[in-house]
């Protein structure tokens, strides 16, 4: 999609020195796997940042809700898991019908989240065995159809400003460290408080500290 596109062009960061292989690779794996697969996201937990390939023809098409939020909010407990997720198929962004999330753990930690999407209902029973070794997820937190409506997708779109956001703070940070002759952590954490106390984001203060400094 084009905003995961203007993202990896941007993006670099050190732990993960190519983000777009990881998600070809994980696009292979996923697609071999389970061809029913419409679409991905991979969200690096760290970051907060997701990235999301969309076959084109799914990507074409719109959210199409079949009942109201009230209606489904009224209903939801009296349905059991199956019930609920024939319920929220439905009000699904169109052409996904189940979904699996994975997160991968290294040394303990989650490190980031694999969302998968496909077109079929069952597409991922008796798949996740094999997708969990392939991706070197952890099986014990796989969670299927949790995001039937797609929601990776809203925080793909995002991404790129996220990005522009945070290296707005981080150009601000290089110039407090510089001239209150601090490290650059030190400097973050005088931006956070400045921020904090004046109740604005950091990104303000950054845009006023790159005014005073600059």
């Amino acid at each position: 999609m084009p905003q995961s596109r203007e993202a990896l062009d941007e993006y670099v960061t050190p732990s993960l020195d190519d983000v777009e292989a990881l998600l070809r690779v994980i696009e292979g794996w996923a697609v071999r796997t389970v061809p029913e697969c419409v679409a991905l996201s991979v969200t690096l937990l760290d970051e907060d940042l997701t990235f999301t390939l969309v076959d084109s023809e799914a990507a074409s098409r719109a959210p199409v809700p079949t009942v109201t939020e009230v209606e489904a909010s009224s209903e939801v407990h009296a349905l059991d898991e199956l019930g609920w997720a024939d319920m929220a198929r439905e009000r699904a962004f169109a052409g996904i019908a189940s979904t699996v999330s994975l997160p991968v753990v290294e040394h303990g930690r989650a490190v980031l989240t694999i969302d998968l999407y496909a077109s079929t209902a069952h597409a991922f029973h008796d798949r996740i065995d094999g997708l969990v070794e392939a991706l070197g997820a952890w099986q014990a937190g796989a969670v299927t159809n949790a995001d039937l409506g797609f929601e990776t997708l809203r925080r793909a779109e995002e991404a790129p400003e996220r990005l522009r956001e945070q290296r707005l703070v981080d150009v601000a940070v290089g110039l407090v460290a510089a001239h209150v002759g601090v490290t650059t952590d030190e400097a973050l954490i005088l931006v956070r408080n400045a921020a904090e106390r004046a109740g604005v984001a950091e990104t303000q203060v950054a845009v006023v500290a790159q005014a005073l400094f600059a």
